[in-house]
C-alpha cells in the first residue's frame, strides 16, 4: 500500500471518528439539556416513593376492659422471580417452595404456580416483576414465619424471600357483637383501609389516628432497593382506644338467646337490645342474621346491613305504653273507668280486639292487661291527635335517636293536620306508623327512670393508646323530658301488673317485679295496600326491677316460620326477654324482693290483691345464710334448715366462698347456692381452679364468682376449653380465659 493511500485512509478514519464524537457530544447535550427535566422526573418516579404509613389503629374494649377488636402484627410474603439475582445468590424457586409450603399451609405445586419464573418470561423485561406474592395465604402471615425467615437471612440463606409488615385487624370473638363493632376494609374512593360499619366506621378518625410519611427507594416495580434505608419524614400518630358501654357477659347472654330464637323459630330477623335506662348506655345489642367482622367479604349483604335495632317498622302493641303515658299525663283517662271491648267503628272501618270478640265490659286498667285495641282507640279519642302527637314528639319518635352507630332510619308518622280519625285510631294501638326499636328503647327509658329520654350510646370513653389514660368521656345526654315521676310511676305499676297477671306468664321473674309490654304487629304488604295474612313481627319491651330499673330490654322476632303455634309477642319474644333479664339480674347480683307476693298476686288500683293463677303456689323467700367457714356437714344442715339446695365445688375442708353472697338478700325456697371448699394449706390469696368444661356461660360465671375470679369468654354456647388447667392455684381476682362452642346434637 502506497504512503499516499495510507494517509488518505487515516484522514478518512479520523474524520469518521470526529463525526462520531461530535454526534455523541450533541446527543449528550440534548439529553442533559433538552430532556433533563423529563428524565429527572422519570428517574424520581422510578426510584423515590413517598409512602403513607398509618398509625396503629386503636383497640376497642368492652366496659370491663376485654378486647373486642385490636390491631395485630402480620406480614406479607414476597418471593423473587429474578433469575439473575437468584443465580447470584445460589438459590432456586424449588428451595423457596420447600421452605414456605409447610409454613403457610400450601403444597409445593400450589406455591410454584405463583413463583415459577417461566410464568413471567413472556412479559417484556422492562415490565417483568422482580418479586411476587404467593396468594391469600401469604398476604397476612404471623410473626412466627417472619422470625424463621429472619433467622435464615442471618445465615445468608433464602435471600429471595422477604416479608413486609402489614397490620391486620383482629376480632377475637368471631361474630360477637358484630353490628356494634363493624369492620374495616378498602374504601373504593380513597383506596385505603378504613372503618366501613359499626363503631369502626363512626369513630374511624379517632381509631385510625394520623398517617406519617416514609420515603423509599424502589425499582420501577415498587420493590425496595438494597442498601437504601427508608427515611421517615413524618411520624405517624397512633389512634385512640375506645371503651364501649357493652358488657360482654350480658352480650353473651344476648347472643345465646338469639341463637335459641333462630334455632327454634327460624325467623327472617331477630334483635335484642339491653340498655341502662338511667343513663342511655347500651349494654348489649345483637342481630340475626349476623357475620364475622374478620371475614365480612364472605357475608351476605343481608347480614352486613341487618342492624334491625335501627330499622323502622310498625311497632304494634309495645307502642301502647307511650299512648297510655300521654293520656295519664293529660288526665284524659281514669284507669278504673269501664268500657265495652270487642269492636269499634271509625270512619267506616271496623276495628276489633286481637281475639276478635273482646273481653266484655272491663276497666281501662284491664284493657292494658289484655292489650285491647278497642280500649286504646278510645284512649286515643279522649286524648286527641294534637295532644297525642305532642307526647310522641317528646318521646322522640319524630327524629332519630342519634345513637353512635351508622344506618339509623327515620320514623314514619302521620302528618297531624292531614290525619283522619282512623289514622288517630291506628296510631293509638301501634299500627300505621313505623318507628325503630332504638327509638322505643330511648322512649321507654323515660318511663323507667321517671321522665328522661336519654340518647342511646355504645361508646363510654376514649383512651390514649400509649398511656391508657382517658382522653375524653361520653356523658349521658338527656334528649327531652316527658310527663313527671308520678305519671311514670303509674305507668310502671300497670306494666308490672300486666306481666304479673298474665296466664300463663312468660315474663314473670320471682322477686324482680318485671314491667313490660308485648307487641304483635302485622307486616304490611310491599305495595302498602294492606297487611299480609300470616306475617307478624313479635316483640317485647320491658325493664326490671320495676320500681328501680337496672336493665331495659327490647326483643323483636320477625316472621317466625316454625314452632310458633300462637303468633303473639307474649309467646315468642317475651320468654327471650325474661331469659336475658334473669341472667343479667343474677349476674349483677341484684337483690330479690322478699315481699313479692308471687305470680298473679299483685295489688290493683283499689288496693285488693289479685289471686294467683290456677295451680300456682307462691314460694316463700328466705335469707341467704353465710356458709363461709362451714364444714360440709354443717353447711348441709344449714341449707336444710333454710330449705335451700347446695352445689359444691372444690375439695377443701371448709367453705371459703359462696354464690350468691350472704349479703345478697333473699332467694326463693329451693334455690341453689354454690359453695367453694378451698384447698387446705394453699398459698395465701389463691384458689384452686375447678373444671369448667361443659358448663354454660352463666354457670361458669357463677362458679368463678364464688372463687372471686372473673371470666374472659370467647365464643358462645358451652365451655369446651379453659386456658388454665383445672386444679391450678390462681390468685384471687384473676381472669380465667374460656372458650365456648355450640352444643353438638
Amino acid at each position: 500500500m502506497s504512503e499516499r493511500v495510507f494517509k488518505k485512509r487515516v484522514r478518512l478514519l479520523g474524520f469518521c471518528l470526529m463525526v462520531g464524537l461530535l454526534s455523541l457530544v450533541v446527543r449528550l447535550m440534548y439529553i442533559q439539556v433538552a430532556q433533563a427535566d423529563e428524565l429527572s422526573a422519570k428517574a424520581q418516579d422510578w426510584l423515590v416513593a413517598s409512602v403513607d404509613i398509618p398509625g396503629t389503629r386503636g383497640t376497642i374494649y368492652d366496659r370491663e376492659g376485654q378486647k373486642l377488636a385490636f390491631t395485630g402484627v402480620a406480614y406479607e410474603i414476597s418471593v423473587s422471580v429474578n433469575t439473575e439475582a437468584m443465580k447470584e445468590w445460589g438459590e432456586t424457586t424449588e428451595m423457596y417452595s420447600q421452605f414456605l409450603a409447610p409454613l403457610v399451609g400450601m403444597t409445593e405445586p400450589e406455591l410454584m404456580k405463583y413463583i415459577d419464573p417461566a410464568k413471567y418470561a413472556s412479559i417484556p423485561e422492562k415490565d417483568r416483576p422482580k418479586a411476587v406474592g404467593i396468594g391469600p395465604k401469604g398476604a397476612k402471615v404471623d410473626s412466627v414465619v417472619h422470625e424463621k425467615l429472619e433467622a435464615m437471612h442471618k445465615q445468608n440463606k433464602l435471600l429471595g424471600i422477604n416479608t413486609f409488615r402489614k397490620d391486620i385487624r383482629r376480632y377475637p370473638n368471631g361474630n360477637f357483637a358484630a353490628h356494634v363493632l363493624g369492620y374495616i376494609g378498602i374504601n373504593d374512593q380513597e383506596k385505603k383501609e378504613i372503618g366501613l360499619a359499626g363503631v369502626e366506621s363512626v369513630y374511624n378518625d379517632k381509631l385510625a389516628g394520623k398517617p406519617g410519611t416514609v420515603v423509599m427507594y424502589t425499582d420501577r416495580n415498587g420493590n425496595p432497593l438494597p442498601n437504601y434505608e427508608p427515611e421517615t419524614t413524618k411520624q405517624a400518630v397512633d389512634g385512640e382506644d375506645i371503651v364501649l358501654t357493652i358488657d360482654s357477659t350480658i352480650q353473651h347472654f344476648v347472643e345465646e338467646e338469639l341463637d335459641n330464637i333462630m334455632n327454634k323459630y327460624g325467623p327472617k330477623h331477630a334483635t335484642i337490645i339491653v340498655a341502662d335506662p338511667n343513663n342511655g348506655e347500651i349494654l348489649a345489642l345483637g342481630n340475626r342474621p349476623h357475620y364475622n367482622p374478620a371475614e365480612y367479604a364472605k357475608a351476605e349483604p343481608e347480614s352486613l346491613w341487618n342492624n334491625w335495632a335501627l330499622r323502622s317498622f310498625e311497632p304494634g302493641s309495645t307502642f301502647k305504653s307511650f299512648v297510655l303515658t300521654a293520656a295519664l299525663a293529660e288526665h284524659k283517662v281514669d284507669l278504673s273507668e269501664k268500657f265495652v271491648s270487642g269492636q269499634i267503628e271509625v270512619n267506616g272501618l271496623l276495628i276489633k280486639d286481637w281475639n276478635g270478640y273482646g273481653f266484655g265490659t272491663i276497666t281501662y286498667r284491664e284493657g292494658v292487661y289484655n292489650s285491647s285495641n278497642v280500649g286504646f282507640v278510645k284512649i286515643g279519642q279522649k286524648l286527641g291527635k294534637e295532644s297525642l302527637y305532642e307526647y310522641l314528639y317528646d318521646f322522640g319518635f319524630n327524629k332519630k335517636t342519634g345513637i353512635d352507630l351508622p344506618g339509623e332510619e327515620q320514623s314514619t308518622l302521620f302528618d297531624v293536620p292531614k290525619m283522619r280519625d282512623v289514622d288517630l285510631a291506628s296510631t293509638s294501638f301501634g299500627q300505621g306508623v313505623s318507628v325503630t326499636p332504638m327509638q322505643q328503647v330511648a322512649a321507654m327509658m323515660a318511663i323507667a327512670n321517671g321522665g328522661k329520654v336519654y340518647q342511646p350510646h355504645v361508646v363510654k370513653e376514649f383512651r390514649d393508646q400509649a398511656t391508657g389514660k382517658t382522653v375524653s368521656e361520653v356523658k349521658p345526654k338527656v334528649i327531652s323530658e316527658v310527663a313527671n315521676e308520678e305519671v311514670m310511676s303509674t305507668v310502671r305499676e300497670v306494666m308490672e301488673e300486666t306481666i304479673s297477671v298474665e296466664d300463663p306468664s312468660h315474663g314473670y321473674i320471682k322477686g324482680y317485679h318485671v314491667a313490660g309490654k308485648t307487641g304483635t304487629a302485622q307486616v304490611p304488604k310491599e305495595d302498602r295496600t294492606g297487611y299480609q295474612d300470616d306475617a307478624y313481627r313479635l316483640s317485647f319491651i320491658g325493664f326490671a326491677p320495676a320500681d328501680k330499673p337496672k336493665f331495659l330490654i327490647y326483643v323483636t322476632v320477625d316472621q317466625p316460620t316454625r314452632n310458633a303455634p300462637f303468633m303473639f309477642g307474649s309467646y315468642i319474644a317475651e320468654p327471650s326477654g325474661k331469659a336475658v333479664l334473669e341472667n343479667a339480674l343474677r349476674y349483677y347480683q341484684v337483690p330479690a324482693d322478699p315481699n313479692d307476693l308471687g305470680h298473679g298476686k299483685t295489688a290493683t288500683a283499689n288496693g285488693q290483691a289479685q289471686q294467683p293463677a290456677k295451680n300456682q303456689t307462691p314460694k316463700a323467700f328466705v335469707d341467704v345464710p353465710d356458709f363461709v367457714g362451714a364444714t360440709k356437714d354443717s353447711a348441709a344442715k344449714l341449707a336444710e334448715s333454710s330449705k335451700l339446695k347446695l352445689i359444691s365445688v372444690g375439695d377443701g375442708p371448709k367453705v371459703t366462698g359462696q354464690w350468691p353472697d350472704a349479703g345478697t338478700g333473699q332467694v326463693p325456697e329451693g334455690a341453689s347456692i354454690k359453695l367453694y371448699y378451698g384447698p387446705e394449706g394453699s398459698a395465701e390469696g389463691k384458689v384452686k381452679l375447678p373444671d369448667l368444661t361443659g358448663l354454660s356461660l352463666r354457670e361458669a360465671i357463677e362458679t368463678l364468682a364464688l372463687l372471686q375470679l372473673t371470666v374472659d369468654p370467647t365464643g358462645t354456647g358451652y365451655v369446651t376449653k379453659q386456658e388454665t388447667p383445672a386444679g391450678t392455684l390462681v390468685p384471687v381476682g384473676s381472669p380465667v380465659k374460656i372458650t365456648l362452642s355450640p352444643q353438638q346434637s
